[in-house]
């Protein structure tokens, strides 16, 4: 493969800070590649490190690059990893695990959370609420990492610490990441106890809490955890850095074996405020050139932390000077998605723009749109895949904006036998919430009087709070030794929860009566669709739930309103739909054990618009392509939330640049994205 004319001027640059601009399918490795040749062809004796955001992407550089002494290719992670062992935690051990992590939390920071002036945390590390929260409250420790805040920056005294604060939340502000920092802070707030929690929403601002009462907790843990010789996967960046700063700050400069002639990072528009911190420290101690490598227009993980902002404006970052180079040739893409997508993505304002064509010897990939209502939707697209399986060998990635919206196809290629290959934090269909749901799916299949087994079922399904396995035995045995019936439900309940103390709370008489009112509704329900309905709208144990998402995915985006307009087709074959329901269970069973970028994986892909990043595929369907999904925002927000639609646009722009062949777009009866429009698409 010979250089384009902007690949000659990148390799051959003799420039110390490059930013390359790579588009998607611009032959950004084979340029990595080429120049990091060129590097060592000039000087035999240079040193490289590559730094890529995934094993895969590191594996592939090594694979076509070679990897040795000259040359290191590592992710953020790995490298810090290895750094940490060596040089900051001797003989450390690394939290992984969730069952590490609420370990970790649970007793390697009891000293912390033990301390009187830690006591609002305390509620949430030990007895029962160790097993909620413990987990998600250390994600919450790492989360701040990645924001760029430092514990060794934060002291004992108060205003000290404000000031930092503001400082900080100032840069958050600057570079956009106020939405997810909020996001976070929400996250924290809602799994305080409610009186904590009313406390700081009605009568304490909430950064005056976080100044007051978590960063200070949060430094304390992070020395704890120093002092304790543990770790966790974001402190492989995190400790490293801070070792490296103190290194920077003492003007020290690494020579010999530990010198570094250029430090490159792929994916750079991923990078968030920690990876800056420690590629920019890394720089400073070995004065090697910095070479970034990224495509702004593909800035989709802000909900992670990365921002635009850090690829749009270098020099700033690093306050070095930056010579910017852009590939301008697609090689991977047909002409016509190359111009709708450049089309498309310069209704962005906040980018770098860019001039990209295409092979002209491609063929041109067809666009087509499947356009019916909500109800044969499903359906349609599966005959689409069907069509596709039957005349080619080609591959089909469904892409779906949400997640939820890939049940429904679960279910009936399941039913039709079609593999698929679906990534575990997709996969609804092996969550404790499914089984629940199956369970009572075949309570009403069964079209009998119900029992105690069944209003056992119906009982826990109801409760907003997950039933233990005591509590759930005391309530068997009450409703069995009863011969609990819905004619005497309501005074074994009543009387239940005025003789068991751990009863007391939830067996209320409201409880009791919403209880009897949803389950003759359940019972009165005549179609699969009616239902569902019931369940989704009376049953709080099947609706969004903080406490219970530490546990189970399902409670984070419940799921199954997805559902409601694809059982429709059903009618009252209540035996049909829990059938497939079944089958896609244990389906999903096997299909999640297969990696999403393997080789030998089914050849139809389910996914979201995220996952899809970075892969091509023969066809690519668009589910759901209207308005209020593609972009999900109303049309007032899309008026005056301009940074989250041109967020929002990047992940359309995505979406549509990985296909090779033929590009479907899915659509209801409702309103048609405005992207499709924007990129004419039509």
């Amino acid at each position: 493969m010979t250089l384009t004319k902007a690949q000659e001027n990148f390799v051959f640059s003799k420039d110390k800070f490059i930013r390359l601009l790579a588009p998607a399918g611009c032959g950004k490795t084979f340029s990595i590649m080429e120049k990091t040749k060129e590097i060592m062809k000039s000087n035999t004796k240079s040193k490289i490190s590559v730094f890529t955001f995934t094993r895969n992407a590191s594996k592939e550089i090594i694979d076509r690059c070679g990897d040795g002494e000259a040359l290191d290719v590592n992710t953020l992670n790995s490298w810090g990893n290895r750094y940490v062992k060596t040089t900051v935690l001797k003989n450390a051990k690394l939290i992984s695990s969730a069952q590490d992590r609420k370990f970790c939390m649970g007793n390697y920071l009891q000293p912390v959370w033990g301390k009187p002036e830690h006591d609002i945390f305390r509620k949430l590390c030990q007895g029962r609420s160790r097993v909620r929260c413990g987990e998600k409250l250390l994600d919450l420790i790492d989360n701040f990492k990645n924001l760029g805040f430092k514990h060794t920056e934060f002291m004992q005294d108060v205003e000290h610490t404000k000031d930092v604060y503001v400082k900080h939340m100032n840069f958050i502000n600057k570079v956009g990441l106020m939405r997810y920092y909020d996001s976070v802070c929400s996250e924290l707030v809602n799994m305080l106890p409610v009186e904590d929690r009313l406390q700081i929403l009605i009568g304490e601002d909430m950064h005056a809490f976080l100044v007051e009462h978590w960063i200070p907790f949060w430094r304390d843990c992070c020395v704890q955890m120093i002092e304790s010789g543990i770790y966790t996967l974001d402190d492989q960046k995190y400790f490293a850095n801070i070792e490296l700063e103190k290194r920077v700050l003492k003007n020290e400069r690494w020579t010999g074996a530990a010198k570094i002639d250029y430090i490159f990072v792929d994916e750079f528009q991923d990078t968030n405020p920690l990876d800056l911190m420690l590629i920019s420290n890394l720089q400073k101690l070995t004065d090697a050139g910095l070479i970034i490598v990224g495509d702004d227009d593909q800035a989709i993980f802000e909900f992670r932390g990365a921002a635009p902002y850090f690829i749009l404006h270098p020099n700033e970052i690093f306050g070095h000077k930056f010579t910017t180079f852009c590939l301008d040739q697609n090689f991977r893409s047909p002409a016509n998605i190359v111009q709708k997508s450049q089309i498309l993505i310069s209704h962005n304002k906040h980018r770098i723009d860019k001039s990209v064509s295409a092979e002209s010897n491609r063929p041109l990939a067809k666009i087509e749109h499947i356009n019916t209502n909500k109800q044969a939707l499903v359906s349609k697209v599966i005959d689409v895949v069907k069509h596709t399986l039957q005349q080619t060998n080609e591959n089909i990635v469904i892409v779906s904006r949400l997640k939820a919206s890939l049940l429904p196809y679960q279910v009936l290629l399941t039913k039709d036998n079609i593999d698929y290959s679906v990534s575990d934090d997709l996969a609804f269909f092996y969550t404790n919430a499914a089984q629940n749901l199956n369970k009572v799916l075949d309570i009403k299949r069964a079209n009998k009087p119900l029992g105690a087994r069944d209003l056992l079922e119906l009982v826990c399904l109801y409760s907003k709070n997950e039933i233990y396995k005591s509590a759930r035995d005391t309530l068997w045995h009450a409703l069995m030794l009863n011969n609990a019936t819905l004619e005497n439900i309501h005074e074994i309940l009543w009387n239940l929860g005025r003789s068991k103390q751990n009863f007391e709370k939830l067996l209320t008489k409201d409880f009791i009566d919403g209880f009897e009112h949803a389950v003759d509704n359940f019972e009165k329900a005549e179609s699969v669709y009616d239902t569902l309905s019931c369940l989704l709208g009376e049953f709080d144990g099947l609706k969004k739930n903080y406490s219970r998402s530490l546990e189970d995915l399902y409670y984070k985006d419940p799921p199954l309103a997805s559902l409601l307009d694809f059982a429709q087709q059903y009618g009252n074959d209540f035996d049909g739909f829990y059938d497939d329901f079944n089958r896609a269970i244990t389906k999903t069973v096997y299909a999640k054990e297969i990696p999403l970028l393997d080789k030998s994986q089914p050849r139809i892909i389910l996914s979201t618009a995220l996952r899809v990043k970075g892969q091509e595929f023969d066809n690519v369907i668009i589910l759901n392509a209207n308005d209020g999904v593609w972009p999900k925002l109303t049309k007032t927000q899309q008026t005056t939330r301009k940074m989250d639609m041109e967020s929002e646009r990047r992940l359309f722009y995505v979406a549509v640049t990985r296909v090779k062949n033929v590009l479907y777009f899915a659509e209801d009866n409702a309103p048609q994205s405005p992207f499709i429009a924007e990129g004419e698409f039509l």
